[in-house]
C-alpha cells in the first residue's frame, strides 16, 4: 500500500472510530487490509482506496468492522486467568454469598473464545452453579464475530488454542467435526454486538470487566471518555483487567492498579475517604458493594487470601 493511502486509511479509522494507529502498526493493517481485499475481490489497494475517498459510510463501516476483529484463542495470556480463576473469583463467591450473583462483561470478545474461558473459569469455582445467577456478557463491534459466538462452535485448530485435553472434554461436545461448548457453559453467557463509541443501552453493573486490548488504539482523548463509560457499568470497588502492560489515558482518576499484578484495576469508591495503604478487607460485601483493597478502619487481621494477591506476579 502506498503511503499516502495508508495515511488516508490512518485518518478514515481515527476520524471514525477513534483509533490511533501509527506508521508502526504498518504492517498489521497492511495485513488485514490484504485479507479483506482477497474476500471481496479487489484487484488492488489503491482500487479499494478510491472507494474510501468517495466517503462511502457503509464501506466505512464494513472495513472498521473488518479491522475490529482481532485474533484470539482460550485463556489468552494464561497468568490473567490464573490469578482471576484462584484470587479474584474466591472474593466475589464470599462477596456475593448471600445474594448468589455475579456478573462480568467480556468487552471486545471477538469470535468468544475470552468469554467462553471466562465462564469455564467460574464453572472451576463455582462448585453448585444452579444456586448462582451468573451472568456473563461478551460484547464486540463485529457483527460476523458475535454470529460466531453465538453458535459456540470450534474447529480443532481453535479449540487447540490454548485449551487440555482434560478441559476440552469437560467442556466441549465433538459434533460433525467441530466442537461444540457445553450446555453448563453456554447458559452462562450471553453476546451482543456492541460499538463502545455508542451508548451504552444496558442498565447491569458488573463485578469484573475484562477490557484486554481494547483501548489501546484510540487516542488519549477518547481513552480518557472510554474509561469513564466503563466505570460507570462498574460496581463499587469492581474489577478490571486490561491488557499485559496497557497504558490507558485518564485511568487514574476512576481506578487504583492492584500491586504486583500490571494489568488489574480496582475501581475507586467515591464513597469512601482515600486511603494510602492498599491491603484487602475481611468479611462479606453487600451486592452493590464489591470487596476493597482498601482496609477498612478497625478491621483487625488481614483478609486471608491477602498474601495470595499482594504476592501473585504475572
Amino acid at each position: 500500500m502506498k503511503k499516502s493511502d495508508f495515511e488516508f486509511l490512518l485518518q478514515i479509522l481515527k476520524d471514525n472510530a477513534g483509533w490511533n494507529f501509527s506508521e508502526e502498526n504498518y504492517y498489521i493493517l497492511d495485513k488485514k487490509i490484504s485479507n479483506y481485499l482477497r474476500e471481496k475481490n479487489y484487484v488492488s489497494s489503491e482500487e479499494l482506496i478510491d472507494e474510501l475517498r468517495l466517503g462511502s459510510k457503509p464501506l466505512i463501516a464494513q472495513i472498521i468492522e473488518y479491522l475490529s476483529m482481532s485474533d484470539t484463542y482460550f485463556f489468552r495470556d494464561y497468568s490473567v486467568f490464573t490469578h482471576f480463576e484462584n484470587t479474584v473469583l474466591p472474593y466475589l463467591k464470599e462477596a456475593n454469598r448471600a445474594t448468589k450473583k455475579l456478573r462480568i462483561w467480556s468487552l471486545g470478545c471477538s469470535s468468544g473464545q475470552e468469554t467462553y474461558s471466562i465462564a469455564m473459569a467460574v464453572k472451576n469455582k463455582f462448585l453448585g452453579l444452579g444456586e448462582w445467577n451468573i451472568d456473563i456478557l461478551g460484547t464486540d463491534l463485529s457483527g460476523v464475530a458475535i454470529t460466531k459466538a453465538q453458535r459456540g462452535i470450534y474447529n480443532n485448530f481453535e479449540i487447540q488454542m490454548g485449551l487440555p485435553a482434560r478441559m476440552i472434554i469437560d467442556n466441549f461436545d465433538y459434533e460433525n467435526d467441530a466442537w461444540q461448548i457445553k450446555d453448563d457453559v453456554y447458559r452462562m453467557v450471553e453476546f451482543r454486538k456492541y460499538n463502545l463509541l455508542d451508548d451504552i443501552t444496558f442498565s447491569e453493573k458488573y463485578e469484573v470487566i475484562f477490557c484486554r486490548n481494547v483501548l489501546r488504539f484510540f487516542t488519549p482523548e477518547y481513552q480518557k471518555m472510554l474509561i469513564e463509560k466503563i466505570f460507570n457499568t462498574q460496581t463499587r470497588n469492581g474489577f478490571l483487567y486490561l491488557g499485559m502492560n496497557e497504558q490507558v489515558a485518564g485511568i487514574e482518576k476512576f481506578y487504583k492498579k492492584v500491586p504486583n499484578f500490571s494489568c488489574l484495576y480496582q475501581a475507586v469508591d467515591f464513597q469512601k475517604p482515600e486511603t494510602p495503604k492498599a491491603s484487602l478487607p475481611g468479611g462479606a460485601a453487600s451486592e452493590k458493594a464489591m470487596p476493597s483493597f482498601v482496609k477498612p478502619q478497625g478491621l483487625s487481621g488481614a483478609h486471608p487470601l491477602m498474601s495470595e494477591v499482594i504476592g501473585s506476579k504475572e
